[in-house]
Order: structure tokens, then sequence, then C-alpha cells
């Protein structure tokens, strides 16, 4: 019996036509993705671009990132303009202890003129207020001070500088 059973299912497998299914055509598959390019310059711990702090006036120059001479009446020491941003560097003994920006910048945590009070506690929420600002130390040498000058809420200005000077009086 078994012989019979066998050789019916040979028969019946050899006996099928085997169908190729027919070729699908091919399908292309397009994956986009949306990148956000930020090119806002960042204010990091040691400067902004080539201007870092402890540059001597000369090394300043040399970058190509500074100006002339920004003094005010209310300076304390030689400043001189950015040309990446609005703002200054501040020059004392000798090399370079503050810079402060005014517009068109971003922390390294991504805190920007016109932000608020709330995005600038939720980013550095060990900031302390003082008569000036808000000061967030960075490390042993430098510290932001993130300034809300006649704007209420909205942060006006973002200093990097040496905790233990700085060129306003």
């Amino acid at each position: 019996m078994r012989s019979v059973v066998g050789a019916l299912l040979l028969v019946l497998l050899t006996s099928c036509d085997m169908v190729t299914p027919p070729a699908l055509p091919p399908v292309t598959i397009t994956v986009s993705e949306t990148v956000e390019v930020d090119d806002t310059p960042v204010l990091d711990a040691g400067g902004i671009g080539k201007v870092r702090l402890g540059m001597t006036p000369a090394e300043l120059q040399a970058t190509g990132e500074i100006g002339g001479e920004a003094n005010e009446p209310e300076f304390s020491c030689v400043a001189y303009t950015l040309k990446a941003v609005r703002g200054w560097v501040g020059i004392m003994d000798g090399v370079a202890v503050e810079v402060r920006i005014e517009a068109g910048v971003r922390t390294t945590d991504g805190l920007r003129i016109g932000d608020s009070r709330a995005r600038m506690h939720q980013l550095y929420p060990k900031a302390e207020q003082d008569q000036h600002g808000f000061n967030q130390l960075l490390d042993a040498s430098a510290r932001y001070r993130f300034y809300f000058i006649n704007a209420g809420d909205t942060v006006t200005g973002i200093e990097l500088s040496r905790p233990d000077r700085r060129c306003l009086s």
C-alpha cells in the first residue's frame, strides 16, 4: 500500500505545472529627513569663534574677528568690538577677561538672546542672581552671566568672563 501511495504522490507532483509568479516591478523608496542647521555663533566656556579668554590684544587682532576699540565711560578696561556678533571683548592686565554679546549668539546649551527667564532657569537651574544678572559658573576660570536689562523676562545679553574680573564698573 505504501508503494501505491508513494507512486500516486510522485505522479501528482510531476504532473503539476510549476507556474512562476510574474515579476513585480521595482519599488523605489525615498527616505527623507529634515535636519535643522543652526549656524548661530556659540559662546562656549572659552570664548566665541577664535576669540578666547586669556588671549593678548595681539593674539585677538591676529584672529581677524575683532574690530576697533569699543570703549564706553562705564568700561574699566580696554574693549574691542566683535565682528561676527554685536558685542565686545574686554582686556584687563594684558589678556581678554570678558566677552559680552548683545545679539546673534547662543550658549553651548542653546540659550539665546531673546529667550525667557524661564528658559534660562530650565537650562541653567543653578544660576545665581546678583545685582547685575544671573551667574552660572562653568568651571574655575569662566562663568556665564545672563542679563535681563529693561526687558523684564527676556535675555538681553550674555557674558562670558573670569569669575574674579570684569570690565564693566
